[in-house]
């Protein structure tokens, strides 16, 4: 049973850490176009650092303006809306525009979204990117938001919170019940803590206290996490005392 405990928590550790490795690249893979473009957008009348709201209820209006620095035209194929936490996408709208902007040329798009189906992909504050895609579907530019998401808590980002909940109480337990005294007993709350830090991280969204950003996200993970190892490193080892009293008592028997 220890054996298979210690499993699982290096698994949940591989897993938190590859999905830190994964956001950072993803964050800046389309930095390098943004020399040749320049995108204005507005969503319900309000600029993406505003509040913005998306509701399945309510007609959502997309307005796109492109400017074109190069000195060769842009084949503009679509305009994408998409919703992203930790790198992973919960939600994403295309819309196919089909132009070209010429060379040192703008050009603007009004897009009306279809979001019926959004209150069971996200709900909360959560981070947004309106991108501009080429005939090759590759990112030419791009804009990053938030918006307010209502949806519901029964949606797939809510559900990867509750499963978070789920996996951070078993990490504990583990970490808590598992035998022997070390002085590097903390150590071994540090899986526990970073999916704790990840649960924060969804519950300060999905309350639309805080939208979810990698250096905010950082911060919260490592912070919560070296709180789980301080608060670990002194809890005493279940049955210490009591595997210490048997081992006096089989010395004095011996004498």
């Amino acid at each position: 049973m220890p054996r298979r405990a210690q499993k699982c928590r290096v698994l949940a550790f591989v897993v938190v850490f590859a999905t830190w490795i994964g956001v950072f690249p993803a964050s800046a893979a389309w930095a390098a176009n943004q020399n040749t473009a320049r995108l204005s957008v507005s969503i319900d009348g309000r600029p993406l650092d505003g509040d913005v709201v998306l509701d399945a209820a309510a007609a959502t209006r997309l307005v796109v303006g492109v400017e074109n620095l190069g000195g060769s035209a842009l084949d503009v194929d679509s305009v994408r809306l998409r919703g992203m936490v930790l790198g992973l996408t919960f939600f994403d709208y295309d819309t196919r525009v089909r132009t070209t902007v010429p060379a040192r040329g703008t050009a603007n798009w009004t897009v009306d979204l279809d979001l019926r189906d959004i209150t069971g992909r996200a709900t909360g504050l959560i981070p947004i990117r309106v991108e501009i895609r080429d005939t090759d579907l590759d990112t030419v530019v791009a804009r990053d938001g938030k918006a307010q998401v209502h949806g519901s808590l029964l949606s797939t980002y809510g559900l990867l919170g509750l499963g978070l909940l789920v996996l951070a109480g078993l990490l504990l337990a583990a970490a808590v019940l598992s035998p022997g005294a070390s002085k590097l007993r903390g150590l071994r709350f540090v899986p526990a803590g970073c999916v704790l830090g990840l649960l924060v991280v969804f519950a300060l969204s999905a309350m639309r206290l805080l939208a979810p950003s990698p250096p905010t996200d950082l911060a919260i993970t490592l912070g919560v996490t070296l709180l789980a190892v301080v608060a670990g490193s002194r809890l005493h080892a279940p049955h210490a005392g009591a595997d210490a009293g048997a081992g006096i008592d089989a010395d004095a028997g011996a004498a």
